[in-house]
């Protein structure tokens, strides 16, 4: 079984998601560009980059799959 950073499957315990968040502090489903507000199958790939934290939100696990990999460019 791979890690749950480079297979997608990690959950962020700390996210906001489906606890009363306004759709315009929502975060974009970065395959889709869905607003990602109550979705209970939302996925989040992290990393660090240069001593930060960085992440990419997803919608749903399909969105995940069709993501080619390449981190946006900073």
């Amino acid at each position: 079984m791979g890690s749950p950073l480079l297979t997608g499957n990690m959950i962020d315990p700390t996210s906001d998601i489906g606890e009363d968040v306004d759709e315009s502090d929502a975060p974009t489903c970065h395959t889709c560009g869905k607003k990602i507000v109550t979705e209970p199958e939302h996925r989040v790939v992290s990393w660090i980059d240069d001593g930060s934290a960085e992440h990419l939100h997803f919608c749903d696990d399909e969105c995940r799959e069709g993501w080619s990999g390449r981190r946006p460019e900073r």
